[in-house]
């Protein structure tokens, strides 16, 4: 049996691709449009209609029914909200595996009143995505709403270990829902020691001193190593809320090794014979200011004791900030001796240099030796005493000048040593 396919049959068969092709294209065009101003919707008052039209182009994309639930849900009205929600949750069935329109929904049916549901919703997107932040949150914030604390606190702490960002509110909502209950505080914060490290940071910047100090002194010494940087934060909030002992107990559970631990009533390296950086070597190691009419540093050649000495060339036509100093913890109310050994060569200046003792908390100077000797000299001790205040934590024990009184010009030019630096508590 043979068919004709001659005449109009022919042509009309003929054209059937091209009218597919065609066809494919617009739809293929319209849903790329509606795809694009959804997904670059301005939020202004023509939004909604925006929204509209976007839909209106691409029924069948779900990016099209949130971008219009989401500008149905800022009209705040009954009628709106019941349209947003409808549209929310068409785009999580046209788009089943997509964490995003899950969680929208989710957050639209809580708003709506439907716990319940806005849960299964929210389960299903940290289902979807477990490794992200805020399907977690959202979901830990809801159960803690609904009175499941024990499975909100786990959702929120996996968020904050997630996203860092989040972590501080974690922490604030467990101290407000566990504030004073220490067991259930240190659950819902978990056993992580990255957790539990900021946990004393958020606790101490919020002045609830023992107890973040008690969560720090739990952790373990390769823990507190891990979490150097939390650690040095909590040193500089001990310095600034001037409980210095404090600080150096904190100081001692960073040190890298037993030559760095600080002793209260006693100098670091009184020797000078550990290296010092710009930086110093630690917050109670000795500190080195940079300044460029002074120039600090170690000499080997010429030591009093053991194997350096510390060198200072002055080339200043000016008065100059001190550039060495040195924080020390000490008693309240308590003797000290303190001693140290100097030497010159062509040291010239109306206002030499001088070793000043101050208190830390105030600035005060407790006490200033005599002047390095002016010239050329070999190495000389020189000692004083002084007594501690009533209240007083720590001294910071510095190298400066003399005053040049009226004088505001006073060049220094020469070099001094200093070398074994001495504190010791008077019996």
């Amino acid at each position: 049996m043979h068919l004709r396919l001659r005449g109009p049959i022919r042509r009309a068969l003929s054209l059937l691709p091209l009218l597919l092709v065609l066809a494919g294209g617009w739809f293929s065009v319209r849903w790329f449009v509606g795809n694009t101003i959804a997904e670059n919707l301005n939020n202004d008052e023509r939004a909604l209609d925006t929204a509209r039209l976007a839909l209106a182009l691409a029924p069948d994309d779900p990016l099209t029914h949130w971008t219009l639930a989401a500008a149905e849900q800022k009209k705040l009205t009954l009628e709106r909200s019941r349209i947003s929600l409808a549209e929310y949750d068409q785009a999580a069935r046209l788009a089943p595996n997509d964490y995003r329109f899950w969680l929208a929904l989710g957050r639209a049916l809580e708003q709506a009143g439907d716990g319940e549901k806005a849960e299964r919703a929210m389960r299903r997107a940290v289902a979807l995505a477990p490794a992200y932040s805020y399907p977690r949150w959202y979901l830990g914030n809801l159960l803690l709403r609904r009175g499941n604390e024990a499975e909100a606190f786990d959702q929120l702490r996996q968020a904050g270990e997630t996203d860092p960002a989040l972590q501080s509110q974690v922490f604030n909502l467990a101290w407000e829902v566990y504030g004073k209950e220490p067991a259930e505080l240190a659950k819902a914060i978990g056993s992580a020691a990255a957790a539990r490290a900021g946990f004393a940071k958020y606790l101490i910047e919020r002045k609830e001193i023992a107890a973040g100090l008690n969560l720090w002194s739990g952790l373990s010494a390769s823990e507190k190593q891990a979490n150097r940087a939390v650690g040095e934060s909590l040193i500089k909030v001990m310095i600034e809320s001037q409980r210095f002992a404090v600080a150096l107990q904190l100081a001692n559970d960073l040190a890298v090794n037993e030559s760095m631990r600080g002793v209260a009533g006693q100098l670091m390296d009184g020797g000078l014979e550990q290296n010092i950086n710009a930086e110093g070597a630690g917050t109670f190691g000795w500190q080195i200011k940079a300044e460029p009419q002074v120039q600090a540093s170690l000499d080997q050649a010429n030591p009093h004791g053991g194997a350096r000495s510390l060198r200072l060339v002055y080339k200043a036509r000016t008065n100059i900030d001190p550039v060495i100093s040195q924080l020390v913890v000490v008693e309240p109310n308590t003797q000290y001796d303190f001693s140290v050994w100097v030497k010159t060569n062509k040291l010239e200046s109306a206002g030499l240099p001088v070793v000043e003792i101050l208190d830390a908390a105030n600035g005060a100077v407790l006490v200033s030796s005599e002047q390095a000797p002016g010239g050329t000299n070999d190495w000389q001790r020189s000692a004083i005493s002084f007594k501690s205040g009533s209240k007083s934590e720590a001294v910071v024990i510095r190298i400066n000048r003399a005053s040049c009184g009226d004088n505001p010009v006073c060049p220094i030019f020469g070099t001094a040593w200093y070398d074994d630096f001495d504190l010791r508590r008077r019996s």
